[in-house]
């Protein structure tokens, strides 16, 4: 694997750890997710499953996309440490990101 690629999919396993734990937490703390819910979306509850599906298929842009939509629509709130992640992510990739 080349070093860049080994590099990107560890900053986007870093942050998916810390948002699917939150992601975790904002279910538990829910119960049961009201239909009109934020939490009630499609790609939320399984997040970490679709965000891995596109790493399996070298889909970073789409991994990156997802993994912010997880973040946007709760909202969650995530570290510093994350946000400064996902800034590297978005420049490898040359998309755009708003810390």
């Amino acid at each position: 694997m080349h070093h860049r690629n080994k590099d990107l999919r560890a900053d986007f396993i870093e942050v998916l750890d810390e948002v699917s734990t939150l992601m975790s937490m904002a279910y538990e703390q829910l119960g049961p997710v009201p239909e009109d819910h934020a939490l009630a979306q499609a790609g939320l509850e399984n997040g970490r499953e679709v965000v891995l599906d596109y790493v399996d298929h070298n889909e970073a842009g789409l991994e990156f996309e997802h993994l912010l939509y997880m973040i946007d629509e709760p909202p969650l709130v995530i570290s510093k440490k994350s946000r400064v992640v996902l800034a590297r992510i978005a420049m490898t990739l040359e998309m755009p990101f708003n810390d």
